[in-house]
């Protein structure tokens, strides 16, 4: 029976020849951040002989890489930043307790050819007595975790995420991902051996003319494009959650319009590109959020799911939904605004005057200066705006610190103190 065992095992389990100390070194550390990743105690490797160790920890699986799903449909610079960020995020960042320091290309290539290694050996017998109920006992706690080629890599496939609904723009096209772990054995050897590859997909917008107030306008349909194993899907809304007394089987197809991304822009100002994107997409897909004033239905635009920047109107064409333009937190129709205009009896002119209209005001002003002003701005709501975006910052303090404008703040302040004087 032995020799049948050592027969199968030779057909399955080749090693590579010529493989270094230093990567049996890489294998065995990354076995050891593993076992500690499961409250398993290293040295119970030690049972191993030095010929299965060298088995175990000679491996490993290929570096992930990142191309486009189809040719010529996603710029090369595109993908040669996605995979060079991917690569420096999987390098720094860590799986699990960061005190352990096991990252994510460590996972990737020695984790999971360990792993892989040890549940072959013990399916194909190759150990025997405390050997065997030693890697038995790893290989069991191993598959209490969640699946490693998924859910092990959840943060890189968001960090991914990020990274092409920051290039993605509605009115252009939109980019997402999917994965495999591809077999790349090399078949004279049977080397098993796997490889993460990223595949970068590509959506053109598509268009269509919408009649509003007679005047035909282009509006682009809002979809949700590929995020790992989901395919990319279209936007709509129940109608009933417009006209409460519609059937929950309607729909609203979703479009926007240009106008809106360049109001956006422009309003948005303290923000990269990127960010817009994503602060956009992620608004009117998976944070869409409808709030009803007594005049007027919008879409909430947020830098969190409980955090409005600022608002979407929008019109209803038939069985389409189309945002047509971008508001502010401090206009005055806003709930936030409406509370602050009431408070500081300012009017419409007088903030566009004062650049209240765009997000940069929120920084470029030192509101300690002006006590009156930043009270308003905390009982009006509009204050947590402020300070969630700071913690969006957390890894540039200087933003803050940097982006204050004296000349902007004494031109606020005198408006405040000479008005006050004047009522």
């Amino acid at each position: 029976m032995a020799k049948k065992r050592r027969t199968k095992a030779s057909r399955t389990i080749v090693t590579k020849k010529g493989v270094s100390r230093a990567e049996r070194d890489y294998g065995y550390i990354a076995a050891k951040k593993m076992l500690r990743h499961f409250d398993l105690d290293p040295t119970i490797l030690d049972i191993f002989t030095k010929r299965h160790r060298q088995m175990l920890f000679s491996m490993a699986f290929e570096m992930p890489t990142v191309k486009a799903e189809r040719e010529k449909t996603v710029p090369r610079q595109f993908i040669k930043t996605i995979h060079s960020e991917m690569f420096t995020y999987m390098k720094t960042n860590y799986w699990g307790d960061p005190e352990n320091k096991f990252s994510f290309m460590e996972l990737a290539t020695y984790g999971m050819a360990f792993q892989t290694m040890l549940r072959i050996c013990v399916e194909d017998g190759i150990f025997a007595g405390d050997q065997y109920d030693t890697a038995k006992l790893i290989v069991d706690k191993f598959s209490t975790e969640e699946c490693f080629m998924d859910d092990g890599f959840k943060n890189v496939y968001s960090f991914l995420y990020m990274l092409t609904r920051g290039i993605s723009q509605f009115n252009f096209r939109m980019y997402g991902f999917n994965y495999k772990w591809e077999d790349t054995s090399y078949n004279k050897t049977g080397f098993t051996n796997f490889k993460l590859r990223i595949y970068i997909t590509a959506h053109d917008c598509e268009t269509k003319m919408i009649t509003h107030n007679n005047i035909k306008r282009k509006a682009f349909r809002l979809i949700l494009t590929d995020y790992c194993q989901f395919k990319p899907i279209r936007l709509f809304i129940p109608k009933n959650k417009i006209f409460p007394k519609a059937s929950s089987n309607e729909i609203f197809n979703l479009y926007i319009q240009s106008h809106v991304l360049s109001r956006f822009k422009e309003r948005m100002d303290v923000f990269e590109p990127q960010v817009r994107n994503l602060i956009i997409q992620n608004s009117l897909s998976i944070w869409l959020n409808i709030i009803s004033t007594e005049k007027q239905s919008y879409f909430m635009c947020s830098v969190r799911p409980d955090t409005p920047a600022g608002y979407f109107t929008f019109f209803i064409s038939g069985d389409d939904l189309v945002i047509n333009t971008f508001i502010p937190l401090m206009n005055e129709h806003t709930p936030e605004g409406s509370k602050l205009f009431k408070l500081l009896k300012l009017s419409k002119d007088e903030t566009v005057y004062l650049g209240m209209d765009k997000m940069s005001f929120l920084f470029d002003v030192d509101f300690d200066q002006i006590p009156v002003l930043k009270q308003a701005l905390i009982n009006s709501g509009i204050w947590k705006l402020k300070l969630a975006i700071q913690d969006m910052f957390d890894d540039a303090p200087e933003f803050v610190e940097s982006s204050i404008d004296e000349i902007k703040t004494m031109f606020v302040k005198n408006f405040f103190e000479k008005r006050d004087e004047y009522i």
